[in-house]
C-alpha cells in the first residue's frame, strides 16, 4: 500500500516536472508577445507619418487654391464683374463667388464652403497691409464678419484663407490642435499688386 502511494506520488511529481519543463520550453507564444510589445509604437509611428503627410497635403492644396482664386482679383475680373463674376454687383455676392472659386480649386478640402473664411484687404502700399487674425475666441472667425476689400487697379491686395483642419474627427483623446475644438489652423496668404486693368 505504501509502495503504491509512493509510486503515485513520484509519478505526480514526475508529471509536474515534465509539464513544467514543457511549459518553459514551449516557444509558440513568443511571437504574439513580441508583436504585442512592438505593435503599439509601430502603429503610433505609422499614424504620425500619415497625419503629418496629410497635414502638408492640406496646406499645399489650400495655398495652391488661394493663389488660383486670387488671380481673378489680380487681373480685375472680380472688381469689374467679368468672367465667372459677371452679373455680380454686391460685395456679398462677389465674396460668395470667390469662396466658391477657392473651394472648386481646393477639391481635397472637406466641408470647404462651411468651414473656410476668406479675408481680403487692399491698400495703396504694402506696408499698410497687416497680417489678419484668423482666430477669435479659440475658433475660426466667421466668414460673414471678415473684411472683403479687393481694391481697384494697381492696388496692393492681401488674400488670407483660414481653415480649421481636424485630422482625427470623432476621436476624443486626439484633440491636439490649438483651436477650441482641437483642430489645427491652416492659413494661406497671397499678397500681390493688381494689374493696371
Amino acid at each position: 500500500m505504501t509502495r503504491a502511494s509512493d509510486r503515485s506520488g513520484l509519478s505526480a511529481r514526475a508529471r509536474l516536472r515534465v509539464l513544467s519543463r514543457a511549459f518553459w520550453a514551449d516557444r509558440s507564444g513568443i511571437a504574439a508577445i513580441e508583436f504585442g510589445i512592438v505593435a503599439l509604437p509601430f502603429f503610433l509611428l505609422v499614424l504620425g507619418i500619415v497625419s503629418v503627410g496629410t497635414y502638408f497635403f492640406q496646406v499645399s492644396t489650400i495655398e495652391a487654391a488661394a493663389q488660383q482664386a486670387a488671380r481673378a482679383i489680380r487681373t480685375g475680373q472680380l472688381q469689374q464683374s467679368q468672367g465667372s463674376y459677371s452679373g455680380l454687383t454686391t460685395d456679398a455676392q462677389k465674396k460668395a463667388a470667390f469662396l466658391q472659386a477657392f473651394c472648386t480649386a481646393a477639391v481635397a478640402v472637406p466641408n470647404c464652403l462651411t468651414k473656410t473664411s476668406i479675408i481680403i484687404q487692399s491698400s495703396s502700399q504694402f506696408s499698410s497691409l497687416t497680417s489678419p487674425n484668423c482666430v477669435s475666441g479659440g475658433s475660426i472667425v466667421s466668414n460673414s464678419s471678415t473684411t472683403f476689400s479687393p481694391g481697384a487697379t494697381s492696388s496692393m491686395v492681401m488674400v488670407t484663407v483660414c481653415y480649421p483642419w481636424a485630422p482625427f474627427t470623432g476621436m476624443p483623446l486626439a484633440k491636439m490642435g490649438g483651436l477650441q475644438d482641437g483642430s489645427f489652423l491652416v492659413q494661406a496668404t497671397v499678397a500681390f499688386r493688381t494689374e493696371p486693368y
